[in-house]
């Protein structure tokens, strides 16, 4: 299918180019790789009259860290820039192994964080290791910056808490305690597909117990969520394959899949409990060898 006809606007600056959106409004949305909005716009389930493409901005690709912000990521840095970088794999190694499992190459050298999480995919893999590490998003508009907990970022399927006229600027990840192990696991018919189920494990330990996990999941409900009850039932005790294995049911039943063209609800919901025992126990392991 063709693209319907649009009017494209290169912004030169974050400023301008929330300017423009606000000024015009739900006719204009914004363009940074495209993967996703380019086809939503031949399907035609997007149809906007204006394309404000971000590609023209400078310095907006960044990836470094500091220990007082933690890892800090440029709205237009690519997929495959996160899964090169070695300042994401020595400070958020979680993020890389995400990375790592979306799509190709082609698509990562294209796709960029900020594009992948205002897109709002429940099926979304690195949004998905961003929020089992605790990370924020930094929106611009005309008022200002303001931050937002990714885990309160996503509203519904494609839906964000983005105002009139705002962008994602930057993603912030705050720096890991010591032993912390993660762990990220993609299931799909092909490795470039797009997630049955995907699971993101980050555990602390102190001593031999957990004393912090999160544990996010993909695929399996109208945003990415968190398993809050199997986090808990973790929390302050000593991981063994049985309590895993107790904590992946429990999170099998926090979520709520649906049946679509790549699974039923049921085969997701088995899924879930297969994949979060594996992500937990290999968290457990790397927090054990150290972690990050």
């Amino acid at each position: 299918m063709r693209l319907p006809h649009f009017e494209r606007v290169d912004a030169r600056s974050i400023e301008e180019a929330c300017a423009i959106l606000a000024a015009r409004g739900a006719q204009a949305v914004a363009l940074a790789g495209g993967t996703d909005l380019l086809v939503k716009m031949k399907q035609r389930k997007v149809v906007p009259q204006c394309v404000v493409s971000l590609k023209g901005i400078r310095d907006l690709d960044y990836i470094r860290y500091d220990d007082t912000h933690g890892l800090q990521i440029g709205a237009l840095a690519t997929i495959q820039a996160l899964k090169n970088s070695n300042t994401v794999k020595r400070r958020c190694s979680i993020l890389a192994q995400a990375a790592a499992a979306e799509a190709s190459v082609q698509i990562r050298n294209i796709a960029t964080i900020g594009g992948n999480i205002a897109n709002a995919s429940p099926a979304a893999d690195a949004p998905l290791a961003l929020l089992a590490a605790q990370a924020s998003v930094i929106v611009a508009g005309l008022d200002g910056e303001r931050t937002i907990p990714l885990e309160k970022f996503f509203t519904a399927p494609g839906r964000t808490g983005l105002r009139l006229g705002e962008l994602v600027k930057e993603v912030r990840v705050p720096p890991a305690r010591p032993r912390t192990g993660a762990a990220y696991i993609k299931h799909a018919l092909r490795r470039t597909d797009i997630a049955i189920v995907s699971v993101a494990a980050m555990v602390r330990l102190v001593g031999d117990s957990c004393a912090g996990v999160r544990i996010g999941l993909g695929s399996v409900a109208p945003t990415i969520m968190r398993a809050r009850k199997a986090e808990s039932l973790l929390a302050g005790q000593v991981v063994t394959d049985d309590l895993a294995e107790a904590a992946a049911r429990v999170a099998a039943k926090e979520a709520s899949p649906i049946d679509d063209i790549r699974r039923s609800a049921t085969y997701r919901t088995q899924s879930i409990a297969d994949i979060t025992k594996l992500a937990i126990l290999r968290a457990v392991q790397d927090a054990r060898s150290g972690g990050f």
